[in-house]
């Protein structure tokens, strides 16, 4: 699986009838089995970005290629791109619509054409890799808490086996733990499935802590496509677009400026534990052997 995007601008008429860019000359490539990273301040052109990869938008200029194939020409079949390229949009009440949960889930096999058998076994699957408790596949999607209908929303786009799952904000007010099981859950599908994920999120945090690339976006241009600890290695010049690093990363700044040394490049919670626990060893080790 390859998908190209080739200098795509995006522009919209405001009500004075004068264009605005959305996006503007974005190029990038994704590879199968890449988990990635896109962030950005509110309007700097992310969610308009990933609903150009499945085509609910088209671009304005520029041109985007799946599997070698450019979507835009006539004979492209959009519908296939879809089923190959999820979205699951931040609000999940935007996708949930029948009156309960496997329904739902069924809806997107088929119509990729399944018969109801078959799609009735891609629902199952797919609400089971989500882990939601089977007692509640036959009730109203709309009757579950915000994370359960974010697991539905997930599992109606897995049942249509995408090769690529785009998710934009999908921790968006849900508490800590229900953030980190959201997470998790993706993580070990990435892994089970061997799917491209590409995750939107304020959360520097989210996004260190799981992805291996990050994709920044600022007033609509791509400005950052790097691993984590090169992208947020730049933390001044993110705060300048009204982003962070996370805030180990701020804490390894402090420490150094304090002269105690650390490396600066640490990213999660997990690497800080770390280097804090062999500081304290050699601390340790320091102080007993001055004795």
């Amino acid at each position: 699986m390859s998908l190209i995007v080739d200098n795509i601008s995006y522009s919209y008429e405001i009500e004075s009838g004068i264009s605005k860019n959305a996006i503007s000359n974005v190029s990038f490539t994704v590879e199968q089995g890449e988990f990635i990273g896109l962030i950005g301040h509110t309007g700097s052109g992310k969610s308009t970005l990933i609903q150009h990869l499945n085509g609910l938008i088209r671009a304005t200029s520029g041109s985007i290629y799946y599997e070698g194939q450019d979507i835009y020409d006539e004979k492209f079949d959009m519908k296939k791109l879809r089923s190959h390229v999820g979205l699951v949009f931040q609000y999940p009440e935007h996708q949930l619509f029948e009156t309960d949960i496997f329904k739902d889930v069924c809806f997107g096999p088929l119509n990729q054409g399944l018969s109801q058998k078959d799609a009735e076994y891609r629902a199952f699957e797919a609400l089971r890799q989500v882990h939601l408790p089977e007692n509640l596949y036959y009730q109203s999607p709309f009757d579950l808490s915000g994370g359960q209908k974010r697991r539905v929303a997930i599992a109606g786009v897995l049942a249509m086996k995408p090769d690529v799952l785009i998710l934009d904000e999908p921790t968006a007010g849900l508490d800590p733990k229900g953030r980190d099981e959201i997470l998790d859950h993706i993580a070990s599908l990435r892994e089970e499935l061997g799917i491209t994920i590409i995750l939107v999120s304020h959360s520097m945090e989210d996004v260190a802590e799981y992805v291996s690339r990050i994709m920044v976006m600022n007033h609509g241009h791509l400005v950052y496509d790097d691993e984590p600890k090169k992208v947020f290695a730049a933390y001044q010049e993110l705060e300048t677009m009204g982003l962070a690093a996370p805030q180990v990363t701020y804490l390894m700044h402090e420490l150094n400026a304090q002269g105690i040394s650390v490396p600066s490049d640490v990213t999660t919670v997990k690497e800080a534990t770390k280097v804090l626990a062999d500081l304290l060893t050699q601390s340790e080790k320091s102080s007993t052997s001055k004795r």
